[in-house]
């Protein structure tokens, strides 16, 4: 059986006012998302805590392909709320969000993404991207958002091993970092890389909010957090 340890950070950076980002962990259920809100303090903070609710309070479904059914489901309640709250407010405003959710059972595991949260795997000392970014021909036009576009998610299923490290991050850190420096604190002990991370994001602009769930990914022997 594998097991997990999570550590995480939710920081509002150097020069946003508010942090528009949000954490779900359940890590007695394998269930963890980030949520980057977009639209301003107030509008991307209902945003991303709209979702984050929703995630919380699911009743989880066991079986893969209702987990992908429920977890599209879910994503697109939250979706058609938001368009219908953002239409009411006067002026119409953007309303809206990105999200990766990451799923990890004995049986199997999955990441749902809308937009540009990112997970990346570090095994056998090389760092992947899982899956790709919603994005435009520019690296910054989202194609997909929860709230506003075309909200359609991609779904990826992966296989965890002993040994594995998961990084999965907002934007104002995979923005900030590029994956050699990503690549050099996922080889480093988790709390020196939890602490790092954060230190060096902050310290090369810290230009958004930024917010990560590290796992590491264990066997039978080690104890899971």
């Amino acid at each position: 059986m594998i097991s997990w340890q999570r550590w995480s950070v939710s920081d509002v950076g150097n020069r946003r006012a508010e942090n528009e980002d949000a954490l779900v962990l359940r890590d007695a259920d394998g269930f963890w998302a980030v949520i980057d809100g977009l639209g301003g303090p107030d509008a991307g903070r209902v945003a991303s805590a709209a979702l984050a609710y929703a995630l919380e309070n699911l009743s989880l479904q066991t079986n893969l392909a209702d987990a992908v059914d429920q977890l599209e489901d879910v994503l697109v309640a939250v979706h058609e709320q938001l368009l219908e709250f953002s239409a009411q407010q006067q002026p119409a405003r953007l309303l809206g969000c990105t999200a990766a959710l990451v799923r990890i059972t004995q049986g199997w595991s999955l990441m749902a993404w809308v937009g540009d949260v990112r997970l990346y795997r570090w095994r056998d000392r090389d760092l992947k991207q899982l899956g790709e970014d919603h994005v435009g021909f520019g690296a910054e036009d989202l194609t997909r958002l929860i709230g506003a576009n075309t909200m359609l998610p991609d779904f990826l299923l992966f296989k965890p091993l002993p040994g594995d490290r998961y990084l999965l991050c907002s934007d104002g850190l995979h923005g900030e970092l590029g994956t050699t420096r990503i690549a050099y604190w996922l080889a480093r002990d988790p709390v020196l890389a939890q602490r790092e991370l954060l230190a060096e994001a902050l310290a090369a602009g810290g230009r958004d909010n930024l917010s990560f769930v590290l796992l590491d990914i264990g066997g039978d022997d080690d104890e899971q957090g």
